[in-house]
């Protein structure tokens, strides 16, 4: 997740979302203001909620993305962290399908919409898969390297041509689309007969999400446009032609509290950095070089501390987990991430 801003210092073009994403209805409720032309509303429609902006297209590939681009080209492939957890995420997915996924037949096909560097895909091949990903930006060349057919295309634009897979996996990626429906649609479509989507979104519905208004990193105003719940999302899918078999949403540690963590720290450096700017500013170059190491540290805090803060919160989110389950129930309205297993309506 990138920290979550209402001013890029680009100044980027916001394109208005005047219709609801999945309904296409325009009576809706405001939820959030609108600030630099991007609000949050509720339509009174289908109950949807969504943003009234988003940042265009060339901004989120050339600047947006880009920076995340440089970031990954700085690290290595694959982080043991983020591997890990992509393993852990492979784990739920499978005993949600009730072991199916796990256990493929001889010759099966998965793909990954959205699969970035191929982490997922790593993990689903391990298993036996023939893996395949979906990736428009430059991290589908690192995905690609690590031997995974990567397709570069666009799933609101783009209908049949590379067959059936028999495990279509999009892991928040459902949220930044124009037309959900129309990308849950492609999924349909491109599901063989038995063949299950493992589909994973940001909840709405997270219990700390209105401690921090729109600055909750999560909520990515200007990237993401859609925000579902359980309800919504349960009707996004079923005007797709998909069935979901479970719906998941238990309550997480790690995804629960990193967020807002992130979000505090966020706050505290821009109120910081608010704070220098506004002090009246001496004509000593030393003085200068000091506000500019203060910013420096505030990246390096980014950069260094971010990843050790979530990295505690995985190790001991992966102890507490079942026990956070077991307490909430896996169908929690208010667990952060929402994951569905689902597969196409019968003929």
């Amino acid at each position: 997740m990138t920290a979550a801003t209402d001013a890029p210092t680009d100044a980027p073009t916001v394109e208005p979302v005047e219709a609801c994403p999945v309904c296409g209805a325009h009576d809706r409720r405001p939820l959030l203001p609108e600030v630099h032309a991007i609000g949050v509303v509720r339509c009174r429609a289908c109950d949807l909620v969504h943003a009234t902006g988003h940042y265009a297209a060339t901004y989120l590939s050339e600047s947006y993305y880009a920076a995340r681009a440089r970031q990954r080209e700085s690290s290595t492939r694959p982080a043991a962290r983020v591997s890990g957890r992509k393993r852990r995420n492979v784990e739920l997915y499978d005993r949600l399908s009730g072991g199916r996924l796990g256990h493929p037949r001889a010759g099966a096909r998965a793909l990954d919409i959205g699969c970035d560097t191929g982490l997922l895909l790593d993990v689903l091949r391990e298993l036996g898969y023939h893996t395949e990903g979906i990736e428009r930006s430059p991290a589908g060349t690192q995905a690609q390297a690590a031997g995974h057919e990567v397709h570069a295309l666009d799933i609101e634009a783009t209908d049949l041509g590379l067959g059936r897979f028999d495990l279509i996996t999009m892991t928040h990626v459902l949220e930044h689309l124009r037309e959900p429906v129309r990308g849950l649609v492609w999924i349909r479509r491109h599901l063989a007969p038995g063949g299950l989507a493992v589909i994973e979104v940001p909840n709405w519905g997270d219990l700390l999400r209105p401690l921090w208004g729109r600055s909750f990193r999560p909520l990515e105003l200007g990237d993401h446009i859609s925000f579902f719940e359980r309800a919504t999302f349960t009707a996004a899918l079923t005007r797709a032609g998909l069935e979901p078999e479970i719906l998941w949403s238990a309550p997480q540690l790690g995804t629960s509290l990193a967020p807002s963590l992130l979000t505090a720290a966020d706050l505290a450096l821009g109120l910081r950095r608010r704070l220098g700017r506004s002090a009246q500013a001496p004509a000593v170059a030393g003085v200068a070089g000091k506000r500019l190491q203060s910013s420096n540290q505030g990246r390096r805090w980014q950069r260094l501390a971010g990843p050790l803060v979530v990295r505690g919160l995985d190790t001991l989110g992966s102890a507490l987990g079942p026990w956070l389950e077991g307490v909430f129930g896996a169908h929690c309205s208010w667990g952060a991430n929402l994951v569905v297993v689902a597969r196409a309506h019968a003929a």
